[in-house]
């Protein structure tokens, strides 16, 4: 069986990268994860407050260029440290008192947690760190700090342990005082956020949650996720969204056949369960025999006896 979510599968990396890579998508998740957007509309995220050059290691050109976020170069170079690649990486405007605040916002999708022999929530903090560090000489020059741009790291987990599914972290720098009265301002240490969206493989009731979930994770038809994506979330495809949709289903379209297979079968063993304790029952009442007596006489093996003996 294919495993679209396997490691090694760079085509559905690829395809799920570039839909993360629109507007519309990344409206949603920036009004659920990032506070400076919590009250802002939608659509003002997407026509208003998003910016920069298409932002991903993809090396494909889109079909439509407007629909992709105009993002940052994705690499950050260190002479030291060698070259970090970033999945997506663009430039928003955050609406606030005053003039807007601008935010670097790194988003991370990571197929699977179950297969790397590290953590990585210690390679979340490594990439926030480049992050910040990498504005020297490109948001703030020589020692005025005071340019530095607050940043949000955001990962996308698809394929977790049953543990980590359908759950959401948000980690940041917080002051504590040791000693004295004097607090700083949060906004100058309120600079970075790592948070962490952990699908499952099944739908829960947090509504970003779902929306990726029904993106990259549910086997439903392209078709039937493309209505609930209008009739739900208001999300109207474009035809390159459609067709990477699609594709995508393409590369899922193994396992759906499998889970129709498999619901198939349990479906198939359920009926017959049901109707072997049916019969059991009618016996036991029309022979006045004990469950046990009866399965025996069915020829039932003892390990089926005592799957079904607490049912009877």
């Amino acid at each position: 069986m294919n495993n679209f979510l396997d490691e090694r599968n760079a085509a559905y990396d690829t395809l799920a990268k570039r839909f993360l890579a629109r507007k519309t998508i990344l409206a949603h998740i920036l009004k659920n994860v990032v506070p400076e957007f919590a009250d802002s509309s939608l659509q003002d995220i997407e026509r208003k407050y998003i910016e920069g050059d298409p932002t991903s290691t993809i090396n494909t050109i889109p079909l439509d260029d407007t629909l992709d976020i105009k993002g940052k170069h994705t690499e950050s170079n260190s002479p030291l440290e060698g070259v970090v690649t970033f999945d997506i990486i663009f430039d928003a405007i955050a609406p606030s008192s005053g003039e807007p605040i601008k935010l670097i916002i790194n988003i991370e999708p990571q197929k699977t947690t179950t297969s790397i022999d590290y953590k990585l929530m210690k390679r979340a903090v490594y990439y926030i760190a480049r992050l910040i560090s990498s504005q020297k000489e490109k948001e703030f020059y020589g020692d005025n700090y005071n340019g530095l741009k607050k940043v949000y790291s955001i990962w996308i987990t698809m394929d977790v342990q049953n543990y980590r599914a359908n759950s959401i972290q948000e980690y940041s720098l917080t002051e504590k005082i040791l000693h004295g009265e004097f607090h700083d301002e949060l906004q100058n240490y309120d600079l970075l956020k790592i948070i962490i969206l952990n699908l499952g493989m099944k739908p829960t009731s947090h509504k970003l949650l779902n929306l990726l979930h029904l993106l990259f994770m549910d086997l439903k038809s392209s078709d039937e996720k493309e209505k609930i994506l209008c009739d739900e979330y208001d999300i109207t495809l474009t035809r390159d969204m459609r067709k990477e949709l699609t594709d995508m289903g393409g590369l899922m379209e193994p396992l759906l056949k499998v889970a129709t297979e498999q619901v198939a079968e349990k479906t198939a063993a359920e009926t017959e369960k049901k109707t072997l304790l049916d019969n059991i029952r009618k016996a036991m009442k029309n022979w006045h025999l004990s469950a046990t007596d009866v399965m025996n006489g069915f020829e039932i093996s003892p390990e089926r006896q005592k799957e079904l003996l607490p049912l009877i």
